[in-house]
């Protein structure tokens, strides 16, 4: 007897293992391009992000140092396009269009938008210079497919970040605890002090930080003590702090009553200041100063040091009279040496040329970068104190403000005399705690990011 088989059947369950087969590997591609192009897309959206958090905080520096928009979108330009150099951002250097630039538009670039608005939200874009707040955003950049074109996913990424002014800080916890004295006459000082307000000091202007040690003298304009704040007792912790250590009962505001160290402190003021040229007692690890913990600038240049004169007061040019020798141009004094020659020191136009690039002047240290430096290392926010009354000494000075001190050079030990100079570039904000009243007011504020309102991302 024949049997006949009917494979037709069989025929028909291939073809559907083939159809099942195919959509299994649609599928597993799918999942392939969601993981390998999403995670790289997540990947390069953080990292623009942090680029864009970083150039929005520049422009809001320049906008709190009274720069223009122009200059507000200069600075946030520039500084995205340093950090795309990094190799980790290679790629999103090759996708984001930053050549040609329009600093006088909000489209400055094809992908870079920067706006400014009275307010962090709603952040209502205006070109009315003097407002605070200001919009950096980067939109279409296209990122490399992998599988993405399979299933028709857009690779294309966005960030934006909005900065500016903070709330009114009410305290302050990350200065350097020095105390300078108001340059200015108490007597016509505003009440309340509005922001910005300089307290008498002129920019571009050198003034002795602290004086030299063991002389004894009143306090006045531009004389500088050690401050004790709470949590700091002895030279010890005044050296860790100049150094760059804080803690948070360190924590002062303004109108607080707080007492000056008695003395010097020359050694502390010494080794702690000069940390940030690089330079550590014993080369490190002495009461716990070190390269790790104390970073020092990128930028250690100094110029022929300034020097002081038997008084203890800066060695400039004067007349006749004795009274000092303004520079017409500049509206400052001229430092000059034992003979009376121009001095050509390491000033903040040199260090800030550049971003801290500028060898001009550089006679002694360097310029480099790693991963134990960090810029603006010899930018002192230095409390500006009312002196009125006061010696030299153990004393309590009423707080007024910050003020940002630049350190032309390391601090030299010559027997007893042991001093400090720095130039002053403006009144600044502190790092610190901002106050919940939105009716407080003070002098001093912070630069700090906001929810874009019109993304979720930022």
């Amino acid at each position: 007897m024949v049997i006949k088989m009917n494979i037709r059947p069989y025929r028909k369950q291939a073809g559907a293992i083939l159809v099942m087969f195919t959509i299994a590997l649609f599928s597993l591609l799918v999942v392939a391009a969601m993981a390998l192009d999403g995670g790289h897309m997540l990947l390069n959206k953080g990292r623009l992000q942090n680029a864009v958090d970083a150039s929005a905080l520049q422009a809001g520096k320049v906008l709190q140092g009274e720069g223009t928009q122009f200059q507000a979108r200069q600075a946030a330009t520039e500084l995205l396009i340093a950090n795309l150099q990094y190799v980790e951002n290679s790629e999103l250097e090759g996708v984001v269009t930053l050549s040609s630039p329009d600093y006088n538009s909000d489209q400055v670039t094809e992908n870079l938008f920067i706006e400014f608005s009275e307010w962090p939200d709603p952040f209502i874009p205006d070109s009315l210079e003097g407002i605070e707040y200001v919009r950096v955003r980067l939109e279409n950049v296209g990122m490399q497919n992998f599988f993405a074109q399979i299933i028709d996913f857009n690779k294309s990424i966005r960030a934006s970040a909005v900065a500016g002014r903070s709330t009114d800080i009410a305290c302050f916890d990350r200065i350097a605890p020095l105390m300078v004295c108001a340059n200015d006459d108490s007597a016509v000082r505003p009440d309340p002090v509005p922001s910005g307000y300089d307290f008498g000091f002129l920019t571009d202007q050198l003034y002795i930080l602290k004086t030299a040690a063991g002389e004894d003298h009143d306090l006045g304009p531009g004389n500088f003590q050690p401050l004790r704040t709470d949590g700091n007792r002895g030279a010890n912790d005044l050296k860790g702090a100049l150094a760059g250590d804080f803690t948070l009962a360190s924590c002062i505001r303004i109108g607080d009553e707080v007492p000056t160290e008695p003395g010097n402190k020359p050694n502390a003021v010494t080794e702690g200041l000069n940390t940030r040229f690089g330079e550590y007692p014993n080369g490190g690890g002495q009461n716990g100063l070190n390269e790790g913990d104390h970073k020092r600038d990128v930028n250690t240049c100094t110029g022929t040091p300034v020097l002081v004169d038997d008084e203890g007061d800066l060695l400039i040019a004067r007349n006749e009279d004795g009274t000092p020798i303004y520079d017409p141009e500049y509206g400052t004094t001229n430092p000059v040496d034992e003979d009376g020659g121009d001095i050509d020191y390491y000033s903040f136009f040199n260090y800030d040329e550049g971003k801290g690039t500028a060898l001009d002047s550089c006679i002694d240290g360097d310029i480099t970068t790693g991963a134990l430096m960090d810029a603006g290392r010899r930018m002192l926010p230095i409390v500006v104190g009312d002196c009125t009354g006061k010696t030299n000494g153990a004393n309590t000075v009423k707080i007024l403000g910050t003020g940002c001190f630049f350190l032309t050079q390391k601090i030299y030990k010559q027997g007893n005399r042991n001093f400090v100079v720095g130039e002053f570039v403006h009144m600044c904000g502190a790092s610190g705690a901002t106050s919940l009243d939105p009716t407080f007011e003070s002098n001093s504020s912070t630069i700090v990011l906001f929810r874009d309102s019109d993304s979720p991302d930022s």
